[in-house]
């Protein structure tokens, strides 16, 4: 592996709230750049406030937040206000997720940086994008997600449309806006060109992913009918594997948890699946062929010995809450980074003031 992080040496600065501009931001961190979130004084993202506290620690907080470098500023404060264009003016990067015409207000749009320092490149995260008779409507990530398309092809066609339950709209969002930055930064430094803005609306990742459904539309004359959580592999239901011999079959073992496998293999093989414990179970569909896996949740996925050894499951002991787990990096190609793995700080003691351009405390 690769010791030095792709992204060492970058400055990337976070403007945005909550999911969809952090999580770009998180990544970027991950990756080795310098990520400097911009915070308002008194209360900071209100991610501080999302998911549960143990003792006073927000446990979302402290891996969202566990790469970045933390720091106050009033945009409305002429001082804080010239402290963030000394830092964006030293910047390679800056992702934010406030809604079209916010940051033109206050003079902090993309013509007015790229003027300040033109090889920026940025990337901003929206309801409905930068451009488009609904720009300026405010976004939600649940709303983006049935927007997108996929809503209507999830869950029993019997049932109502259902949601995933966590946040796709803001994360898929987050993950092409950091691709977007890694591009824009590649073009400028090998390709030799100046700064670039990339828009990215929150509907957009999702219904890029669902490829297929606009040409189905066309050659079927309809749109795709809802056949489970992956059209058109079926949703798990006993039935399917007589009409679809690729779909997918739950089954249920005798401690109670549930594997998935594939609707073709043998009624006697799955029969002899389900009298078994889980683990049981996989290894016997190992053995015959059969391509399974357990159905995870998240207290199976950190008691997984798999999930450890390839690191997506990580153990740190927080001074305040004791051991907590968390999630590893993704890609895998660099050697282990000197990064925390939590943040390990009360939400109202993790913050600093910038003292100059790139330097802060938090």
């Amino acid at each position: 592996m690769n010791a030095r992080r792709p992204l060492e040496g970058l400055k990337v600065v976070e403007l945005g709230l909550a999911l969809a501009g952090p999580f770009a931001g998180s990544l970027m961190a991950e990756l080795g750049a310098q990520v400097i979130k911009i915070e308002k004084p008194g209360g900071g993202d209100p991610a501080r406030l999302m998911g549960i506290s143990v003792k006073d620690v927000a446990v979302w907080w402290g891996v969202a937040a566990r790469a970045k470098l933390c720091v106050d500023l009033d945009l409305k404060n002429p001082d804080d206000w010239q402290t963030l264009l000394g830092l964006i003016a030293t910047a390679d990067a800056l992702v934010e997720n406030y809604r079209p015409g916010v940051l033109d207000r206050l003079g902090l749009g993309w013509e007015a940086l790229r003027a300040i320092n033109p090889r920026l490149v940025m990337a901003s995260i929206s309801g409905f994008g930068q451009t488009g008779p609904h720009a300026s409507r405010p976004g939600f990530g649940k709303i983006a997600e049935a927007m997108s398309g996929i809503v209507m092809l999830t869950g029993s066609p019997d049932e109502v449309p259902i949601h995933i339950g966590f946040s796709l709209a803001d994360t898929s969002a987050g993950l092409m806006a950091a691709f977007g930055l890694a591009l824009g930064l590649y073009q400028r430094d090998v390709g030799g060109e100046q700064g670039s803005h990339a828009d990215v609306a929150l509907f957009e990742p999702l219904f890029r992913m669902t490829e297929c459904q606009l040409a189905l539309t066309e050659r079927m004359g309809r749109a795709p009918l809802r056949e489970g959580s992956n059209d058109p592999y079926g949703w798990g239901a006993s039935g399917e594997a007589g009409v679809n011999p690729d779909a997918l079959r739950a089954v249920r073992c005798t401690d109670g948890h549930w594997l998935m496998l594939r609707g073709s293999a043998p009624d006697e093989i799955v029969g002899r699946a389900e009298a078994l414990p889980i683990g049981e179970a996989l290894s016997l569909l190992a053995g015959e062929g059969v391509a399974a896996a357990q159905v995870h949740d998240g207290a199976t996925i950190n008691a997984s010995a798999y999930f450890r050894a390839r690191g997506d499951v990580r153990e740190v002991n927080d001074p305040v809450i004791g051991p907590v787990c968390v999630p590893g990096e993704i890609p895998k190609a660099w050697a282990e980074p000197q990064l925390p793995l939590f943040r390990p700080t009360r939400p109202d003691a993790d913050r600093g003031r910038v003292l100059g351009p790139g330097q802060g405390k938090g």
